[in-house]
């Protein structure tokens, strides 16, 4: 028998995961004609699933909102193309959405942040997408990894093993405070600031009030201000 507690932490990590789930997959995978076309159906920006809000999450609400209000399907090259421009290439990346290249003096990929991550991977037993072969920390995966804890998290609720929810709980919050906390303020500016369309710059919106809402909802310490 489930007490009130533990459905109150289900309902917590089934919001948390929704939303990281959506986030990972628009920061990850190139957009589509057909996503962006169910987006605008389902209103998702209208009923967005972390309960509260800040300043950070409504503008990036908002922005999203007026875009899908008058998009249509011919406008989604310059989606398109502002996806490849910010996080793909060729050429210089403005936004290079590897958590490496923030946190060294060279601005290197493939440093030890990105052997840190490929091991929290494994021990919690996510599969990383091979399609690009990125490396694993790629801010769409971090984000992808916070809805994975959140599902190892339930799991652990489901079966009735709290030791796998304490698990994941300790690895979300060692996750943000070590590793997204650490970056991703600086990289969802720089987003905002390049974005040449009004979705991308609503994500990076999005996103840093998503990152502020988990740091103050969960009670996670982190040293860098999330809603930059």
């Amino acid at each position: 028998m489930e007490n009130k507690d533990t459905v109150a932490l289900s309902d917590k990590l089934i919001a948390t995961y929704l939303a990281y789930r959506f986030l990972g997959t628009a920061f990850f995978e190139a957009p589509t004609v057909d996503l962006l076309k169910q987006l605008q159906q389902d209103d998702l920006f209208a009923d967005w699933p972390l309960e509260g809000t800040n300043d950070a999450l409504k503008t990036g609400l908002e922005t999203l909102q007026a875009f899908f209000h008058g998009w249509q399907a011919e406008d989604f090259d310059a989606v398109r193309r502002d996806f490849a421009r910010l996080f793909i290439g060729p050429g210089h990346l403005p936004t290079p959405p590897w958590e490496s290249v923030y946190r060294n003096e060279e601005r290197l990929i493939f440093d030890k942040q990105t052997l840190q991550v490929r091991l929290l991977f494994r021990q919690f037993g996510m599969v990383v997408p091979t399609v690009r072969h990125e490396p694993e920390d790629h801010f769409g995966l971090e984000m992808l990894f916070v809805a994975h804890l959140c599902q190892v998290a339930l799991e652990g609720i489901r079966t009735d093993q709290p030791y796998h929810t304490d698990i994941a709980l300790a690895a979300l919050d060692s996750f943000f405070s070590e590793h997204i906390g650490q970056w991703a303020p600086a990289f969802l500016a720089d987003v905002k600031e390049a974005a040449q369309t009004p979705y991308y710059r609503g994500l990076s919106w999005l996103a840093s009030g998503s990152i502020q809402h988990t740091l103050e909802a969960w009670h996670i310490e982190s040293d860098s201000v999330a809603s930059t």
